[in-house]
């Protein structure tokens, strides 16, 4: 026996892809799902570049469209032409590769556009759903589970793309992608009807949709559906901000021990201090909405007590994102936070800081940040 088969025994007898697939059947889609993540995390880059926008809506169609071949499959009426046999029994690892795909490019969207434990909870959601398809054999219901992913990945592509198109958040731009991607359903629902029963496609694709589809909406005006397209990708606390020749000078005292933090989240505050609160905000291009930036501070025995809500205007277009100030000088040692939300009191955002009384009277070291 050679050394290579010593150090993989399990490996070395397996001779052909076909055999690859027999023996790591349960493994194959899992991998593929994998491989789609990476994948797509490595090419994503603005949610409103029309690139991001069509590969999404391609990825859509031929999932759509493996999705009506398995329907297909089960009536035994229009079996795959020999020639598609040997491609057809990888459909599996393709679906989940598209579908994949599409659902960590969603996953990254609602991260970016949520506070932690917003996005947390979606997330735990999706992944759960993954999990279940991914380690579960459904038989005949494994199409309906991925047809209810596709249905989650369709609204989730409108309920992102109406706003970027009509330029602003609200009910109104969710309500309208919920219209579209209802009508393309609809389209894909009457498609399939010229081919198999009309029995078959209500337990196999109109209920899986309208589970999806009323879940998420009610998940919307729950406020549990984090308000993509906008994301803050950068939030801080400092002592002052000023802004010189088109840039943002932050300044900052924090010792550099402390570097996870943002600015002065322990902030030190002297008679005469103003804290600022710096925000970096990404909206679509031609994106035209207004933010608000609300001050919270930490009562025993009430929680967060909200303290000024000051409104922010954001426009789109920048690549960094639409950068806004903020700042306030009437304030009390304490724990405080921060929170960006949107004009229906949708959270994108959250900083937590603490103000400490600072009795020194010596020069303070100071830092600045340009952003």
């Amino acid at each position: 026996m050679s050394f290579l088969n010593l150090l993989f025994p399990a490996w070395m007898q397996v001779k052909t892809l076909t055999e690859v697939n027999k023996k790591y059947e349960r493994w194959i889609p899992i991998v593929f799902f994998v491989i789609g993540f990476i994948f797509d995390a490595l090419i994503l880059t603005r949610i409103d570049e029309l690139h991001v926008i069509l590969q999404q809506a391609v990825y859509l169609l031929v999932s759509a469209a493996f999705i009506g071949f398995e329907i297909l499959e089960l009536t035994k009426e229009m079996p795959p032409p020999p020639w598609f046999v040997k491609i057809w029994k990888y459909r599996e690892a393709f679906l989940h590769f598209l579908l994949g795909t599409l659902l960590n490019s969603y996953t990254i969207f609602y991260f970016k556009s949520a506070s932690s434990i917003t996005s947390l909870l979606f997330i735990v959601i999706l992944v759960a759903l993954l999990m279940i398809n991914e380690f579960k054999h459904f038989g005949k219901s494994q199409v309906q589970v991925h047809m209810a992913l596709w249905s989650l990945c369709l609204v989730s592509y409108f309920a992102s793309l109406s706003p970027i198109i009509i330029g602003f958040l609200g009910t109104l731009a969710f309500l309208l992608g919920m219209l579209t991607a209802t009508a393309v359903f609809y389209g894909f629902y009457r498609f399939m009807a010229r081919l198999v029963t009309r029995d078959l496609l209500r337990t196999h694709l109109i209920f899986p949709f309208a589970g999806i589809l009323a879940i998420f909406t009610t998940l919307y005006f729950l406020h549990a559906i984090p308000p993509v397209p906008l994301s803050v990708s950068y939030l801080g606390i400092f002592h002052d901000v000023t802004k010189t020749d088109g840039a943002y000078q932050l300044s900052y005292t924090r010792p550099k021990w402390k570097f996870w933090q943002h600015g002065d989240q322990t902030f030190l505050a002297r008679p005469g201090d103003t804290v600022f609160c710096f925000a970096r905000v990404f909206s679509p291009t031609r994106f035209n909405d207004k933010l608000h930036v609300v001050w919270l501070y930490y009562e025993s025995g009430r929680g967060w007590t909200p303290s000024d809500s000051m409104p922010m205007p954001i426009t789109g277009g920048r690549e960094e994102g639409f950068r806004g100030v903020t700042k306030k000088s009437n304030f009390q040692p304490g724990q405080w936070q921060v929170r960006i939300e949107t004009d229906d009191n949708r959270e994108i955002g959250r900083i937590g800081f603490e103000i400490i009384r600072d009795d020194e009277t010596a020069d303070r070291k100071v830092e600045t940040l340009l952003q």
